[in-house]
């Protein structure tokens, strides 16, 4: 009877040790598991935020003074009147700031046209300087345009602006 008692509490011993391992076993692979769900899904993430393009860097503003001043005359209301404007382009393109500089005399040929054509505006209208300048920013891109292939500034901005 001692061989039957010994032999059971082994094999108690041995399902003890056996329910262990399993325990240890469904432990570790379920933290496995976990671990890898966890993991790949960040991956997912990481992959999807890679494959999309990343926004463009902003490069910072450029200015380039279109010098001498412009001075323009025109009737209005039976006088003689002069306006006379310091500009300046402003861009983040220096490829367009130096296509403007080669072909200054074709970008200040158009903005006196249009401030000869449009300055009675400016007297008739509150707004008409910064409708002006509007006008000037679609002009020198116009310019761009034809001389480059692509319009490259942001604003035309008067420094500095006189009618008389």
């Amino acid at each position: 009877m001692a061989d039957d008692n010994s032999t059971g509490s082994k094999n108690g011993g041995s399902m003890k040790l056996v329910f262990i391992i399993a325990i240890a076993l469904l432990v570790l692979g379920g933290g496995g598991a976990g671990a890898w769900f966890f993991l790949m899904s960040g991956n997912d993430a990481g992959q999807a935020a890679s494959s999309e393009p990343a926004a463009p860097v902003q490069q910072p503003a450029q200015y380039l003074q279109l010098s001498p001043a412009f001075v323009v005359n025109f009737p209005h209301q039976g006088r003689q009147r002069f306006m006379q404007a310091d500009i300046s382009v402003m861009s983040r393109d220096a490829q367009a700031l130096a296509a403007i500089s080669q072909h200054m005399p074709v970008v200040r040929h158009a903005l006196n046209n249009l401030f000869s054509a449009q300055l009675v505006l400016v007297f008739e209208n509150p707004a008409g300087i910064e409708n002006l300048r509007q006008l000037a920013t679609e002009e020198v891109n116009q310019v761009l345009e034809r001389e480059i292939g692509r319009p490259g500034i942001e604003e035309v901005l008067f420094t500095s602006f006189v009618m008389q």
